[in-house]
């Protein structure tokens, strides 16, 4: 990803941003109960979040061998990607799965594990504004910040930046619903972004 090779924050300043701005949204989810290759689906959402030029972070995860021989699985994506000096987008993916059991299949004459169980998937995006911290240095320039975003850029952060990494994300959860087999597969967004 060109331009974030090497970045750091600088320790000096606060290692989170306010709160003004970061622009939160609403979460997408998908469940799914039945048979399904999780290896395939891991791969599948890492390679399109990598394939769109994000930075894919795993920061959780968990697995618990539960009493009745079944397995519970979650864990948190993270991906980010640089869209100008001043924004970037933010993907979170928390995946869960309950009730894990591996079966074994044969599929096109080969045998194959998969495994059954529930899934839980939430997607949810936001935007990063000043990621780099040039403008939270001090009250006035936070200031001066806040009203850019607010005030200036708001028909542009509302209009073309959140609009496209929600359809992204509706994009996202279509190729999601297609490697589960969803009868619901389709997204009627597909061609706005």
């Amino acid at each position: 990803m060109a331009g974030m090779e090497g970045f750091t924050r600088l320790s000096q300043f606060s290692k989170g941003q306010i709160e003004e701005m970061k622009a939160q949204s609403l979460a997408q989810v998908i469940r799914y109960k039945g048979v399904f290759d999780i290896h395939e689906l891991y791969k599948i959402v890492h390679d399109w979040l990598s394939s769109r030029g994000y930075q894919v972070h795993e920061s959780k995860y968990k697995s618990i061998l539960v009493q009745t021989g079944a397995k519970e699985r979650s864990f948190d994506w993270s991906a980010h990607r640089k869209v100008t000096d001043f924004v970037m987008y933010w993907i979170y993916i928390h995946f869960q799965f309950q009730d894990l059991i591996e079966i074994d299949v044969v599929k096109d004459n080969q045998p194959k594990k998969l495994q059954r169980g529930l899934i839980l998937i939430r997607i949810q995006h936001s935007l990063e504004f000043d990621f780099a911290e040039r403008m939270t240095r001090n009250k006035f320039h936070n200031t001066i910040a806040n009203f850019m975003t607010g005030w200036i850029w708001k028909k542009k952060v509302d209009t073309l930046w959140e609009d496209k990494l929600r359809f992204k994300c509706y994009e996202l959860m279509n190729v999601i619903k297609e490697t589960l087999d969803f009868m619901t597969k389709g997204n009627e967004h597909y061609d706005v972004w």
